[in-house]
């Protein structure tokens, strides 16, 4: 193998890949990446056995001097590559048994293992049963939207990602971790999204596998097709010159049609600013950081007492004024739960809080955008 390639070129995609790669003492060569040189292009790889990210880098005739693949520990090949400056070539050259990386006046020698060991999936095996394209944009605005609410290594696996269902020409994105449940709805005749098959399906997406997406279309500024291809236990998922293979979560995800059926009658509501209610939240959660971090929500005539207090004795009541007439109500709620939603929600000046007793969930909308939902349980003292 010998190639010439410009710095700029392979460092960017390595900042990406590197981030992905976790140190394997065990398996070392999960610690690497496979460089595949074949006709024109270079072919990067790297793999935790659950996800495996490609990515078709082209290179000219002339820079491509001998074919072949190698894999080399992508941590070593990233750290010394930004040490060159931006405009270099680099050469890559086996010898020996080694990979040499020619610069300027350095040469570097790093120890590879061989490609044949590298556990890359037969894709000859995956017969894809549905197919829709998404664009990035709107696909990165759903991440940010729900993300937060994924659940962190639950042992309920199902919990650990992120629901995609497709029923009656509508897209569902739904992440929960039992405490809390965030929604985001496209309809299919948005533009937004082709779907090419009529039947209903769902699946759920990793929590890694959807963090490293997210970090992959961040190197692209134009808004991209991602075409997502999915069997049973298999998704494909191809945009610009990347394709992810990932394996799917096995388990039958929170029934939340049923959540937002039991919202919908009964509910009183206020309208409350966000900055203001944010700003308020803020300064309780200094303070219930040092208990249960929660708050108390009060809410009686045109006003809403919100409170908290610890085991030191320290506490904070704040006042918010608020168009409400109707019966006095009072729930205790996560303030880190409530702060993440506002945090979230970027173009509105406004939430709608939805309400009912001290014992039900609590459904909040952002009053700009009616396609997401978000509900928080409450805290029963």
């Amino acid at each position: 193998m010998k190639f010439i390639i410009k710095k700029k070129k392979l460092i960017k995609l390595l900042s990406k890949f590197n981030s992905f790669v976790s140190i394997n003492p065990k398996n070392p060569i999960l610690s690497n990446i496979l460089l595949s040189l074949n006709k024109n292009f270079l072919f990067l790889t790297v793999t935790n056995l659950d996800i495996e990210i490609g990515y078709k880098l082209f290179l000219s005739k002339k820079n491509i001097l001998n074919k072949g693949d190698i894999t080399v520990n992508i941590r070593k090949l990233y750290d010394i590559c930004k040490t060159f400056p931006k405009d270099s070539d680099l050469l890559f050259k086996l010898y020996n048994n080694k990979i040499k990386i020619f610069c300027l006046n350095s040469v570097l020698c790093l120890s590879i293992l061989p490609s044949s060991d590298f556990p890359i999936l037969n894709k000859n095996q995956f017969n894809f049963k549905y197919k829709f394209i998404i664009f990035s944009f709107l696909f990165k605005d759903i991440v940010n939207s729900i993300y937060f609410s994924i659940g962190n290594n639950d042992i309920h696996c199902y919990l650990n990602g992120m629901l995609i269902e497709y029923i009656n020409d509508t897209f569902y994105f739904v992440t929960t971790d039992s405490y809390r449940l965030s929604i985001y709805k496209v309809c299919n005749n948005s533009n937004l999204i082709i779907n090419f098959n009529k039947n209903n399906f769902f699946f759920i997406l990793p929590k890694k596998l959807v963090v490293e997406l997210y970090k992959l279309l961040d190197l692209f500024n134009e808004n991209k097709k991602i075409i997502l291809e999915i069997n049973e236990n298999i998704i494909k998922i191809s945009f610009e010159n990347f394709i992810i293979y990932s394996s799917l979560i096995d388990g039958d995800f929170p029934d939340y049609k049923k959540i937002l059926y039991l919202t919908k009658s009964n509910y009183n509501y206020i309208d409350l600013n966000i900055k203001d209610f944010r700003n308020s939240l803020l300064r309780s959660s200094i303070i219930s950081s040092y208990s249960f971090n929660y708050v108390t929500l009060t809410l009686k005539k045109n006003i809403l007492k919100i409170y908290s207090n610890n085991t030191f004795s320290d506490e904070i009541k704040d006042i918010i004024c608020v168009n409400y007439i109707g019966n006095s109500f009072k729930i205790n709620l996560n303030v880190k739960f409530i702060l993440d939603i506002l945090n979230v929600i970027k173009n509105s000046l406004k939430i709608r809080f939805y309400f009912k007793n001290s014992d039900s969930i609590i459904k909040i909308d952002d009053t700009k955008n009616k396609y997401i939902i978000y509900m928080v349980m409450p805290i029963n003292l």
